[in-house]
C-alpha cells in the first residue's frame, strides 16, 4: 500500500490521464500476480506433501504464532504496517518510482513499474507469508479438481488486492490521494491476527471443520 500511495501522488501530478490509468493498473495487477505465484508455489507444496498429520500441525502451530504476533504488535506498533522495508530502503524506492514515472518514454516506464512491483512485493512477501501458507494449507486438505483450487486462489488474490483497488479507483476518479495507510494497517492486522489464530486452533483440534470439498 505505501509504494501505491507514492506512485498515486507522483500519477496525480501528471496531465495524461490514460497514462496515469495504465501505469497504476499494471501495478496493481503486477502485485496481484506476484502473490498468485507465491500461493501457487504453497498450495502445489502441499499438494505434493499430501494429506501428512505434521504437516497440519506445524502449519496449525506457524497460525497460532502469527496470529498471536499480529494481535501484540498491532498493539505495539500503533504506526501500523510492516517492518521490513525500513526508511532509507524506502526513500530508494520512492527515487526508483520518481525515476520511472519521469521518463518521457511510456513503454520504458511501463517496464519500470511492472519490474518495480515484482521487487517490492517479492520484498514485502515477508509481512503476508502466513496466511497464504495457512490458506493454501486448508484448500490442501480439501479433494478439489484443480480448476477449483487455482480459482480459490484467484479468489483470495482479488480479496487481497481490493483496498489496493479502491484507493487507487477513488484517487484516480477524484484526483486526489488518501492517506489511510496506518489506520488501515493496524486494523486489518488486528483482524487477520483474530482470524489465523482461530483457524490455528481449528487446524490443531477441529481440522474436519475446515474441510469443505
Amino acid at each position: 500500500m505505501w509504494t501505491l500511495l507514492f506512485l498515486i501522488s507522483l500519477l496525480l501530478g501528471m496531465k495524461n490521464r490514460p497514462k496515469m490509468w495504465i501505469l497504476g493498473t499494471a501495478f496493481i495487477l503486477t502485485s496481484g500476480f506476484v502473490y498468485f505465484l507465491f500461493l501457487s508455489a504453497w498450495l502445489n507444496l502441499f499438494l505434493f506433501l499430501g494429506f501428512v498429520f505434521w504437516v497440519r500441525i506445524i502449519i496449525g502451530l506457524i497460525a497460532l504464532g502469527a496470529g498471536s504476533y499480529s494481535l501484540w504488535d498491532c498493539f505495539k506498533n500503533r504506526a501500523g504496517g510492516c517492518k521490513v522495508v525500513d526508511g532509507e530502503k524506502r526513500r530508494k524506492v520512492f527515487d526508483k518510482i520518481k525515476t520511472i514515472t519521469q521518463n518521457k518514454t511510456f513503454i520504458f516506464s511501463l517496464i519500470g513499474i511492472i519490474l518495480l512491483a515484482f521487487a517490492v512485493n517479492l520484498v514485502e512477501l515477508v509481512c503476508s507469508a502466513g496466511l497464504p501458507a495457512i490458506y493454501t494449507q486448508i484448500l490442501a486438505l480439501n479433494n478439489l479438481p484443480s480448476w477449483q483450487y487455482y480459482s480459490y486462489l484467484v479468489f483470495y488474490v482479488f480479496i487481497f488486492m481490493i483496498d489496493d483497488l479502491v484507493v487507487f479507483i477513488i484517487a484516480m476518479i477524484t484526483l486526489k490521494a488518501t492517506g489511510m495507510e496506518s489506520k488501515y494497517a493496524k486494523y486489518s492486522r488486528l483482524v487477520g491476527g483474530i482470524i489465523i489464530l482461530l483457524i490455528g486452533l481449528l487446524m490443531l483440534f477441529k481440522p474436519e471443520v475446515l474441510m469443505f470439498g
